[in-house]
């Protein structure tokens, strides 16, 4: 698994995109680091966002709470932090899959904004997640799983090692440390909830950019027959291919 990866032949300097990353979720990561660059118009650095690494490091020392159902529930806000308060870098959960270039999503960049992402409104029916995590709900859920970061914006420079390190999953999750005014909203198809939001049939504008298999994806056996599992499944085998063609 590489640190980072750049598209070659091109002068723009790389938009830093941090994945987070849970060994149990190996698959996820690399599907996802592969789709969002295999739809690339532009550079991309891409980075996991791995605990272990952090907690190496001297990072991130807090203890595992029983409400975190991956290894990146809380290190993820540490995305500003990790790009040194510089330019706009995305955090993401590794359970999405791009369908459409990231170009798009940068598009809407706003420097108003202190955070950017989609404003879900969602209340899972699952009592469990992922591969049997207790679901938990509360306001703003999902909002966290993609978010857009203005690094250098003032507000964002809370975000460091010691407090994540301590906060509550309230604070963080929901973005207390901003104003309402200071959080941006980007189109629900960057962060399409399979099994929550759906396609229009007569609307290309709802079909997903980004597909997130937030109860679980086909990584997972029981999931092996979600909605948009055949994508999902296609892209695991593009990556093999592609891995496979550099290691020979």
């Amino acid at each position: 698994m590489g640190s980072a990866d750049h598209l070659p032949n091109s002068t723009l300097p790389p938009f830093k995109i941090f994945i987070g990353y849970d060994f149990r979720e190996d698959a996820a990561f690399e599907v996802c680091r592969h789709s969002l660059l295999k739809h690339s118009s532009i550079p991309l650095d891409i980075s996991p966002i791995n605990q272990s690494d952090l907690r190496a490091a001297g990072l991130y020392w807090r203890d595992r709470d029983p409400t975190e159902s991956t290894e990146f529930s809380f290190t993820r806000f540490l995305t500003p932090y990790l790009a040194g308060f510089h330019g706009w870098a995305m955090f993401v959960d590794c359970d999405f899959l791009y369908t459409a270039d990231i170009a798009g999503l940068v598009a809407l960049l706003d420097d108003r904004y202190a955070v950017m992402c989609v404003h879900h409104e969602y209340a899972p029916k699952e009592t469990t997640k992922m591969d049997g995590v207790v679901q938990t709900i509360y306001p703003r859920k999902n909002w966290s799983s993609m978010v857009l970061y203005n690094c250098k914006h003032p507000k964002n420079r809370i975000l460091t090692p010691e407090l994540v390190s301590k906060q509550t999953g309230a604070f963080l999750h929901r973005f207390l440390w901003l104003e309402d005014d200071e959080i941006g909203s980007v189109p629900f198809v960057w962060n399409f909830l399979v099994g929550h939001n759906q396609v229009d049939e007569n609307d290309p504008n709802t079909f997903p950019k980004a597909i997130h298999y937030t109860s679980g994806g086909p990584w997972f056996e029981q999931h092996i027959n979600c909605e948009f599992a055949d994508l999902w499944l296609e892209g695991l085998e593009e990556f093999k291919r592609q891995k496979k063609f550099v290691e020979s």
